[in-house]
């Protein structure tokens, strides 16, 4: 299994390229986001931030010149939905620009836009929340967006626990990153030290079909380990989506009363009923319904009687 520190390192060897769009996945708690939050800490390095920008600004230059008036900032080009920084120099934190995933797209005249530099690396995190596949299949702006990223030299990283809820317009388009562990080392003081993420990369939408389906590594192109050297549990926000308990809709206010045992008294009985109701699952009451429907049909038909469920 080849080991990759630096993120120069997997342009090298064709892990990634420059201008990649990623699908980050594995089970809730496997080490998504902080895999993510490696290769933006990787892009945030001045020597690598740096060559981004400058082919940024040559870009910028031209569409300038077309009356498009838009330059890079000096500092880095990624952009994320959530929250990170890269803490590891107290004097020297750097931080992604916010985007949102809304914005991501071409424009268009239904759906408002935002305005994405060349050369950016965009990262956005738990994308079936707004681009799902129970949803059907996503706008065309978003779609041809994705197909056309490569035009402006778009890096794009999405994370998700589970890929089939990822648009197949999107999967047809991607590389497929599998975190299948995640492993912390500390020192003796249990200061966390670093972290490995040991993960399988499928280059194409069939293969992961085919892999999500049979769970035969054949179907897996690399196994690969990723390395960060430092906390990185430190560097971003585990409780970003927490708000999404609390906020919005009905929700009933938190109530303190100790469980208690069963006794074999009515109003025991009366309260267990109240709050363990139970009842006939939808489906098998139409299942009856159909059923008998069915069988009126026939007696309407041939003139026999059959008696029904």
């Amino acid at each position: 299994m080849e080991e990759y520190d630096k993120i120069e390192d997997m342009f090298e060897d064709g892990i990634i390229s420059r201008h990649d769009a990623v699908v980050i996945w594995g089970k809730r708690g496997k080490g998504k986001s902080s895999l993510a939050g490696k290769f933006m800490s990787e892009f945030m390095r001045p020597e690598i931030a740096k060559e981004f920008i400058e082919n940024s600004k040559e870009l910028c230059s031209k569409l300038n010149d077309a009356g498009i008036v838009i330059w890079p900032p000096e500092d880095n080009l990624v952009f994320m939905d959530t929250y990170f920084e890269d803490n590891r120099d107290p004097d020297n934190i750097r931080t992604p620009y916010k985007t949102k995933i809304l914005d991501f797209g071409l424009p268009n005249d239904k759906f408002d836009t935002g305005t994405i530099l060349p050369f950016s690396q965009l990262f956005f995190e738990e994308i079936q929340d707004k681009w799902d596949s129970h949803n059907g299949s996503l706008p065309v702006h978003i779609s041809k967006g994705m197909e056309l990223a490569r035009h402006i030299e778009l890096f794009i990283c999405l994370t998700t626990q589970r890929p089939y809820r990822v648009p197949k317009d999107i999967r047809d388009l991607v590389t497929f990153i599998e975190v299948v562990r995640m492993k912390t080392g500390y020192d003796k003081y249990s200061n966390i030290l670093g972290t490995i993420w040991d993960c399988n990369i499928i280059y194409d939408n069939a293969n992961l079909e085919a892999y999500l389906s049979s769970h035969d590594e054949k179907y897996v192109d690399k196994k690969v380990r990723f390395v960060f050297r430092g906390n990185i549990f430190d560097c971003y926000d585990q409780h970003y989506f927490a708000p999404a308990w609390y906020t919005g809709g009905k929700r009933k206010p938190l109530v303190l009363e100790k469980v208690q045992k069963v006794e074999f008294t009515k109003e025991s009985f009366e309260e267990f009923e109240k709050n363990h109701k139970i009842g006939i699952a939808e489906t098998i009451v139409k299942n009856v319904e159909n059923t008998r429907d069915r069988r009126k049909k026939q007696d309407n038909g041939n003139g026999t009687t059959t008696q029904a469920c």
